[in-house]
């Protein structure tokens, strides 16, 4: 079978009827309940992320590696348990994921079961894949999480234990020089951006710019402007309400709620969104997917920033990704938040800022990151740089084998903190 590699071992973004054709013939020979996700994933290949492309050839690539006697009996086990399931008098969509497909399975009482030999099928199969492809190289990774100087934050919440290596720095001088500093650069200094660019990193997948306002937009370089992918929450206003009045529309009712997000998910948005998405399929339906899935993402901005983060992590694994908190309204009394309310729609009363409660929110998120990164093989490699401008104060965590920056009984200055990341960087 052709698989979709090139020499260098980055996966073509083309795919050809005949690859195309034959992936699909390796998903009918699995099990009914494993084809919906690979089946969707194919179908929505140009919006997948170098990563999961990555993933899902390699998962394909070793599907294929088997012998057929051999794939029958390891995909035996599930076949059988399907059976005892009733899933092929199920309505069971194999074309995608589906929350109806979700409720049948989860309402099984063979549900644990299921989900245990799903789990050895694919462990199987991605261990021939990894027997059969060279291992990627590792590289040094980097999470930067900036709470504003706007959030009061209380020191003796701030700095909770997160890790183990964690270590608590002082800073000497105006902190948030450190975030000018790594995004924008100097003569002294090279941008995150330039940095990647020098060890030629060619994806704009590497380098995530995650903002609650549009701080990050005031100082970035033009090589990050070229390079990075760029979400502002308040950048997305005019797509987030006009999402939300679409979300609002939703029938009470499985079958209804999953036509109606395909829909969605199909829909035309580039006339609510900024230009540079145009070309960016990507990041469209990472964008539709992240608001779908709740988790407020959709009504507040801290939220957005957390929830967007956790998501670039597992679909993109990125090289860099810089996380700005922001500060929030004060909800509305008498507004429906739950059911995703437009609150400045529903209620005409001016919005009241809630630093307070903003920084409570965010000392809890910015650790939310760290434990979805702590999820994936790449943590061991990454760097966790959270800055609270408002205490002058860093929180850092380095994997084993990097020191940390000078002795953290001294204060270190925001050009010492941003010149230790770039070497970190480019080690």
């Amino acid at each position: 079978m052709n698989q979709v590699r090139i020499n260098d071992g980055v996966v073509n973004p083309q795919m050809d009827a005949g690859q195309m054709a034959g992936y699909r013939a390796l998903i009918e020979r699995l099990p009914i309940t494993m084809r919906p996700t690979l089946n969707q994933q194919l179908a929505g290949w140009e919006s997948l992320f170098p990563f999961e492309r990555n993933q899902l050839t390699n998962f394909l690539n070793g599907l294929a590696s088997f012998q057929p006697s051999a794939l029958s009996a390891l995909t035996q086990p599930l076949k059988s348990l399907e059976t005892k399931m009733g899933v092929e008098h199920w309505n069971f969509s194999q074309s995608g994921d589906t929350m109806e497909n979700a409720s049948m399975l989860a309402r099984s009482e063979y549900y644990a079961e299921w989900r245990q030999q799903v789990q050895i099928l694919f462990e199987r199969v991605n261990a021939e894949a990894r027997d059969t492809t060279a291992a990627p190289a590792k590289q040094t990774r980097l999470i930067l999480v900036v709470l504003p100087a706007t959030l009061p934050v209380e020191p003796m919440e701030a700095w909770q234990p997160w890790d183990r290596r964690a270590q608590v720095l002082k800073i000497e001088g105006d902190s948030r020089k450190i975030s000018e500093l790594l995004l924008q650069g100097n003569s002294n200094q090279p941008s995150i951006a330039t940095v990647l660019a020098r060890q030629q990193v060619r994806e704009n997948f590497d380098l995530w710019l995650i903002d609650a306002d549009e701080e990050m937009n005031r100082y970035q370089s033009a090589a990050a402007q070229q390079t990075a992918s760029s979400l502002s929450y308040a950048m997305l206003k005019p797509f987030r309400d006009k999402f939300l009045a679409e979300v609002n529309t939703v029938p009470k009712n499985i079958e209804a709620t999953d036509q109606t997000f395909a829909a969605l998910r199909q829909r035309d948005w580039e006339p609510w969104l900024p230009t540079e998405f145009a070309a960016e399929p990507q990041l469209r339906n990472f964008l539709v997917n992240l608001f779908l899935s709740g988790n407020g993402a959709l009504i507040f901005s801290n939220a957005f920033v957390e929830w967007a983060t956790a998501e670039a992590l597992r679909r993109a694994r990125p090289r860099v990704i810089v996380a700005r908190f922001g500060l929030r309204s004060k909800p509305k009394l008498f507004t429906s938040i739950a059911i995703f309310e437009n609150q400045q729609r529903v209620n005409m009363l001016p919005d009241v800022d809630d630093p307070e409660g903003s920084a409570i929110d965010t000392l809890i998120l910015a650790r939310y990151i760290w434990l979805a990164a702590s999820r994936y093989p790449e943590q061991e490699q990454t760097c966790c740089l959270c800055i609270s401008e408002h205490l002058n104060s860093a929180y850092m965590i380095v994997p084993d084998s990097i020191a940390l920056p000078g002795d953290p009984a001294h204060a270190v200055t925001p050009e010492e903190l941003a010149a230790w990341v770039s070497a970190y960087l480019a080690a």
